[in-house]
């Protein structure tokens, strides 16, 4: 979920993600808070959590993710296909198919937050492979702000799951993306993580 992610980043465009005052409809309150909001051009997810360490110590681990995909539960492999592209290949539990995107990131300076971006695209270095299903629309962000001496994490991504994912269990799986991605972030910076 989902969420990604970076080595040299250039400030870009992202696709525009949902605003504060969409329908987000909360489905967890801790160990993260989950939030999903089913749009006409679909669903969009966001989790927040605060995490016991700096900043900038999280921006570095967000930055340097393809070094340490293997802390990630849900990332097979991150594979870099230009400095600011990568090609992600997500773990998804048997019977299902596992999922993969493409995608541009950015990096950016929001005053005292640090944010990173991603929007999908198409590269000749990632071919679609057998037994993966791509997600053409997985889109979202990292927004890292100060919140004492750690950081508050707001993780937002494009929740279409795509392939042959039985519906009812879309909330079961956003819950336990969100979930993961802030707690697989924290293992990186060896912090725990809290509800916000």
């Amino acid at each position: 979920m989902m969420p990604s992610l970076l080595l040299a980043l250039l400030a870009g465009p992202a696709r525009a993600l949902p605003p504060d005052d969409a329908p987000w409809e909360v489905l967890e309150e801790a160990p993260v808070r989950v939030e999903c909001a089913r749009l006409p051009d679909g669903p969009w997810c966001r989790s927040t959590g605060v995490i016991a360490a700096p900043v900038e110590r999280v921006a570095r681990a967000v930055a340097e993710m393809r070094h340490h995909h293997e802390l990630f539960d849900s990332v097979l492999r991150i594979d870099v296909l230009e400095p600011d592209v990568l090609h992600v290949v997500l773990d998804y539990p048997a019977p299902l198919d596992d999922r993969d995107y493409v995608a541009r990131y950015t990096r950016e300076q929001d005053g005292d937050a640090v944010v990173f971006r991603w929007v999908p695209v198409e590269h000749p270095g990632a071919p679609p492979e057998e037994g993966v299903v791509r997600l053409p629309r997985f889109a979202g962000e990292w927004r890292l702000e100060p919140d004492g001496g750690g950081t508050r994490v707001r993780y937002t991504w494009e929740a279409e799951i795509a392939g042959s994912f039985p519906s009812f269990a879309y909330g079961t799986a956003w819950r336990r993306m969100g979930w993961e991605s802030l707690r697989d972030l924290g293992r990186t910076v060896g912090a725990p993580v809290s509800p916000p």
